[in-house]
């Protein structure tokens, strides 16, 4: 008897360890992408103030020189003067819009966001509230899903169009759904009747605006009372990409 509980307590340590080591690992990376994160936002910010350094000096020289058009007939340089302001301040609307564009376009378009992952085996009977991992990562384009919690953790804000497939096996039930942080915003229900032998495919696809850092994951919603497939020909997997 004895044996048994050092036996069950040992288990369960190593149990807490593995998930503590788990959790650690997703720490440490949210942590690295972060400060990747914060070095990008500072380089553009130097940019960012460069171009309106510049921007403001050439407008400063054309307005200079404006105001310095040099004439000795009045006729000619009432004219001169016209035609040279009209010039100069369509050049000057120009600049501005010109670099106003450049700014807009910088702080809109950065690095390209997408991830593809799937589960590389099968996961039997997955209990209430079983978050799925999918540990084999394809695609990952600015880091942001981790392949230990199975979770996609926006790096910036925006629309994102995310999808999911999930084959349930044969002689029973799957039902999961899809969380931003708390919150329920899809799902899909897998059955497959008694007499058949062969793999249920359910898939949903979602179009969301996110704000950085917000998590996203699926997690069962019931017992299931059958397997959730991923094999050669029948992939459970998950899918996102950032709308640009």
């Amino acid at each position: 008897m004895i044996g048994l509980v050092v036996f069950f307590g040992a288990l369960t340590t190593c149990s807490a360890n593995s998930y503590v080591e788990r959790e650690f690992l997703h720490i440490r990376a949210t942590l690295n992408r972060q400060e990747r994160e914060i070095k990008e936002l500072r380089s553009e910010n130097r940019v960012l103030r460069a171009d309106m350094d510049n921007l403001n000096a050439e407008i400063e020289r054309l307005r200079n020189g404006l105001n310095s058009s040099p004439c000795h007939d009045d006729e000619i340089r009432q004219n001169n003067n016209s035609e040279d302001e009209t010039i100069q301040s369509k050049q000057l609307n120009m600049m501005s819009e010109s670099g106003v564009e450049r700014i807009r376009h910088t702080r809109i378009s950065p690095e390209p966001v997408a991830f593809y992952a799937y589960m590389s085996s099968n996961e039997p009977n997955p209990s209430l509230h079983r978050s799925l991992i999918f540990d084999v990562v394809k695609t990952n384009l600015g880091g942001g899903y981790n392949k230990y919690s199975g979770m996609f953790t926006a790096p910036s804000p925006g629309v994102y169009v995310l999808t999911w497939t999930i084959y349930t096996g044969n002689h029973g039930i799957t039902e999961f759904e899809i969380y931003i942080n708390h919150d329920v915003v899809d799902g899909t229900f897998g059955e497959t009747d008694d007499n058949q032998n062969y793999f249920d495919s359910d898939s949903g696809t979602m179009a969301v605006w996110l704000n950085a850092h917000d998590n996203v994951y699926i997690r069962s919603t019931i017992l299931c009372t059958t397997y959730v497939a991923s094999e050669v020909h029948a992939r459970t997997s998950f899918a996102g990409w950032k709308l640009n």
